[in-house]
Formats: structure tokens, C-alpha cells, sequence
């Protein structure tokens, strides 16, 4: 299937294809590869980085958190680009696919500013805890609870197979 866009994904498109041909690091530079999902090399941090401080992290939100504000199609024709380059915008994807994104839709100011950011900006890493013993990665099983205390909540149970929580800077917990 060909898909056609309008001029004005076009420009989008051939705007983030200049950035790219700017901003990419060469191929000696990217040999270098994560120890973990959280464990992330420093050029990835910075390309990372670099990508949010100019727009280019997650189009699809607003500016200050990576993005344009992109619509659909323009989003689109983005992660069409990053695939023909096989290039990943960020070597960290629970940090900045789930985590960051959760934060910013369901988290309040300073949880945005002190955790989605910096996830954002490659300042910090993130992992999920998810898998518990006796339920694995059965999210209906989980045993894990949080109670609120006043102005926080104190979290008891056990998380066990954490995917990169060796090297997180902060960890997800489902409860």
C-alpha cells in the first residue's frame, strides 16, 4: 500500500528528514549498546536529549514535554522515518513509552516536572515492576498494594523479574 499525504505532512516530514540527516549519530558511535532496558549509553542519552530539546521526542505532544503538538498523519510519516533509518529514539522504550507517558497523563504537576522530564530528557532512566511471585506478569493476580497515609502512600509487597530495574533511576510499580 502507497499513501499519499497533503503538502503540509510533507513539510513536516521532510523538515524531521533535515533534522535527522543533522542529528544522527554515526554508526561507530551507536555500536556502543545498552547493557539493559535501562541501562542506556551515553550517546543515546544525548541523542535522546537532543531530540526533546528539539521537538522531536514524541511529536505527538505538546512542546514542553519533546513534542509539536504533531497530528496523526504527520506522526505517521515520523515513525515512518525513524523505520527506514532503523533508529529508535530512545534505547530506555518502558521510560519513555509507558512510564513517562502514564506520568504525564495521570500524574499531577510535580510528579511531571520531577519524574516525566527528566525520563523524557534521558536524565533518568525507568523500569516497571510488574511480575510478582505467584502471579508472574498476571496483573489481575498482583498482591502488591499501596494505602494512603496522609500526603503519600506506603507500598507493600514483592516485585521479582524486573526488566532493567538493575540500572533504573525509578521504578513504575503496578498495585
Amino acid at each position: 500500500v502507497r499513501l499519499t499525504f497533503d503538502d503540509a505532512t510533507e513539510a513536516f516530514r521532510s523538515e524531521f528528514v533535515a533534522w535527522l540527516d543533522a542529528n544522527l549519530p554515526d554508526a561507530a558511535t551507536t555500536s556502543e549498546r545498552p547493557t539493559s532496558s535501562a541501562g542506556v549509553p551515553s550517546w543515546s542519552r544525548a541523542f535522546q536529549r537532543q531530540m526533546f530539546d528539539d521537538g522531536w521526542l514524541v511529536p505527538g505532544y505538546p512542546p514542553e514535554y519533546g513534542g509539536r503538538n504533531a497530528g496523526l498523519f504527520e506522526q505517521m510519516v515520523y515513525f515512518e522515518e525513524l523505520a527506514d533509518r532503523h533508529v529508535s529514539r530512545s534505547l530506555n522504550p518502558q521510560g519513555l513509552g509507558i512510564v513517562a507517558s502514564s506520568i504525564i497523563e495521570f500524574g499531577n504537576d510535580e510528579q511531571r516536572r520531577d519524574y516525566a522530564v527528566p525520563i523524557l530528557r534521558a536524565e533518568i532512566t525507568a523500569a516497571l515492576g510488574m511480575s510478582e511471585p505467584g502471579a508472574g506478569s498476571d496483573l489481575a493476580g498482583l498482591t502488591t498494594r499501596a494505602m494512603s497515609d496522609g500526603d503519600h502512600f506506603v507500598v507493600n509487597g514483592q516485585k521479582v523479574w524486573t526488566s532493567g530495574a538493575h540500572d533504573a533511576d525509578v521504578l513504575l510499580a503496578f498495585v
